[in-house]
């Protein structure tokens, strides 16, 4: 338990203090300039049991009106001195990398924001790791760079489904450098060299989003930028919204790009395969690297509960005991 407000006791004290020696004065003073009136016969009347009964009782009543008076000057303190419980904590980042590479050519206009939702749900189920989002066409644009604030990604990934489904072509915006459109090979490369810190000891992961329908020529073919991959020690984890049994005609597309992520040692799905988020998300996880500390974040919480009812309580008790005194 922390006091935010260490001073305000003190300050409480000066007030009262003050307030007291304020009223002390003033009433001396009162008593100075009062005449005396005598009362004949008085003795008979302060004599009597029924008076010493309510004169007890009436001492007894102002000592519980001064006693709920100070209850409710605590609480005030408490209060306005705000008691905290603070915590420490500090979180485990663990070693994975992950880049989320999706394809926004025309061929994929119709998928994309049913990937997003992929994206989310990976999100989801990712603690520690670092995401990225990387798009392309004929050339590569990183949407948003590493990060494990998945709050920040989630709503990344809102926003471009938001402009994919108004029809907004600003997720497009650099794309459109090269010599054709969906040039997965470079898509790929770009991907795979996004990763930072190339010294250090990560688990570095590509989830590829694309029907491998390319046209043009690229500078990496599909085989190279994975032999690429290999070479960086990223695997890649591919998901083909085109493989389908109602588009046999890309069969052969297909297969060359499954030959290619499973080359990296990771996995092929497709986009409408049940099992694609839990086996991406277990195929990563088990990819164990030691866990590294990450900073240390100080929580402050306010804890006023007990002295606003400890007010409530003292004010309930003013009013009743004043409401005795008056009578």
């Amino acid at each position: 338990m922390d006091v935010i407000f260490w001073w305000m006791p003190l300050a409480w004290l000066v007030v009262i203090a003050a307030v007291l020696g304020a009223a002390i004065l003033l009433r001396r003073r009162r008593e100075a300039d009062a005449t005396a009136l005598p009362v004949a016969n008085s003795d008979r009347l302060t004599g009597l049991a029924s008076y010493r009964r309510a004169l007890v009782k009436y001492r007894w009543l102002v000592a519980a009106l001064s006693a709920v008076i100070v209850l409710l000057l605590v609480a005030c303190v408490g209060i306005t001195a705000r008691f905290a419980s603070v915590t420490v904590t500090q979180t485990d980042l663990r070693n994975r990398d992950i880049v989320l590479c999706l394809d926004v050519s025309g061929s994929m206009v119709d998928y994309d924001a049913k990937v997003l939702d992929v994206f989310t749900d990976l999100a989801d189920e990712f603690e520690g790791e670092r995401l990225s989002l990387v798009i392309f066409n004929a050339s590569a644009v990183t949407y948003f760079p590493l990060t494990s604030d998945y709050k920040y990604a989630q709503s990344q990934f809102a926003r471009l489904q938001d402009e994919i489904a108004t029809g907004d072509q600003g997720f497009y915006p650099g794309t459109g450098f090269g010599d054709g459109s969906s040039l997965v090979g470079d898509g790929i490369a770009s991907c795979v060299t996004g990763f930072d810190s190339p010294t250090q000891e990560r688990s570095r992961s590509v989830i590829l989003v694309t029907d491998n329908l390319i046209a043009g020529k690229p500078i990496f073919t599909t085989p190279d930028a994975a032999a690429l991959a290999v070479d960086r020690n990223v695997r890649i984890y591919g998901i083909n919204p085109g493989d389908a049994a109602s588009k046999e005609y890309l069969d052969a597309l297909a297969i060359e790009l499954q030959d290619a992520v499973l080359s990296t040692g990771g996995g092929y799905y497709a986009l409408d395969d049940p099992a694609t988020i839990p086996s991406i998300v277990d195929s990563i996880t088990a990819q164990q690297v030691a866990a590294t500390r990450g900073p240390t974040r100080i929580e402050s919480r306010d804890q006023p509960e007990p002295w606003i009812w400890l007010a409530f309580l003292a004010l309930a008790g003013l009013f009743a005991v004043s409401w005795r005194v008056r009578r």
